[in-house]
């Protein structure tokens, strides 16, 4: 079977571009019959967030949000498969990308990247120009998480699981750069809640505290497409270290503006709202988290 995922994998990244995507809005069609409760948890999330929104335009989001799910199956494909050469053509402004990644070489660097679907490819953008290591969560299904590792070990030096804090730290201390997703609900232990989209959310501590025993830099890495190909960013947020939520605050409302920008992008289909404080009502209805 891992061969055949392999083979598969490799196969669609040969499709042309605009065709994997044409085939990625029908795979997200499907996704949006099928995942019914997935799909409420983007309803959900979508309305919540954005309660201006008629509820036209949020089933017209919700649908465009899926077709982005269905055409990243290509997109992780992509970054697995790809030459730097033939990744690099995608990005359309690379000389300011470039610019930007060769600036902070020479620097303790935390990257943070913003969930979206097609997150290989937003993680493996900086990778021809810089170094870079980061953190990933084990995927329930084995196969799968051995294909992804492989994959992902293509352009990324050193890959650590959440248990292994302290060596990603030390990685950091000797001034070489790491990768992050901060914005998932990783539970009560490791997280405070702080406001997204004007509710609360837990927001993992882990940015803010790499940074009061490093004194990294912290900067928001995100790749957005624009047609048929790719915008690449890379914002510095200034962190200080010093008080934990005015530093998780800064990272939420980056996120935020992100998320607000690219609608269609962020990774709505996650429960970013999970955990309420004490008292307060399940954000999501209970058909939802069956």
């Amino acid at each position: 079977m891992e061969i055949l995922l392999k083979i598969l994998m490799r196969l669609l990244s040969l499709i042309p571009f605009k065709l994997q995507m044409i085939i990625g809005m029908l795979f997200g069609k499907i996704l949006y019959k099928f995942l019914e409760k997935r799909r409420k948890v983007v309803i959900c999330n979508l309305s919540k967030c954005f309660p201006d929104l008629s509820q036209e335009e949020i089933t017209s989001l919700v649908k465009s949000n899926f077709t982005r799910l269905g055409q990243a199956i290509f997109e992780i494909c992509n970054s697995y498969h790809w030459s730097d050469r033939k990744f690099l053509k995608k990005i359309k402004n690379i000389d300011e990308f470039k610019k930007k990644i060769e600036a902070i070489q020479n620097s303790k660097n935390l990257l943070l990247v913003p969930h979206t679907g097609n997150l290989d490819f937003v993680v493996r953008a900086p990778s021809p120009f810089l170094s870079v290591n980061g953190m990933q969560k084990s995927a329930e299904n084995k196969l799968w998480d051995k294909v992804m590792t492989e994959g992902r070990e293509k352009f990324v030096n050193k890959i650590f699981l959440p248990n292994e804090g302290r060596s990603l730290l030390k990685t950091l201390n000797k001034g070489e750069s790491v990768l992050y997703l901060p914005d998932q609900d990783y539970g009560f232990k490791k997280s405070i809640f702080v406001d997204f989209f004007n509710h609360k959310a837990l927001t993992v501590k882990f940015p803010s505290l790499l940074v009061k025993r490093t004194n990294c830099k912290v900067f928001l890495l995100t790749l957005v497409r624009e047609g048929n190909s790719y915008r690449g960013d890379l914002k510095e947020l200034k962190l200080k270290g010093e008080k934990l939520e005015e530093d998780l605050k800064i990272i939420n409302s980056a996120i935020e503006n992100f998320a607000r920008t690219n609608k269609s992008e962020y990774f709505w289909i996650h429960r970013r709202f999970k955990n309420q404080p004490e008292g307060e009502e399940s954000f999501y209805p209970e058909e939802a988290l069956r």
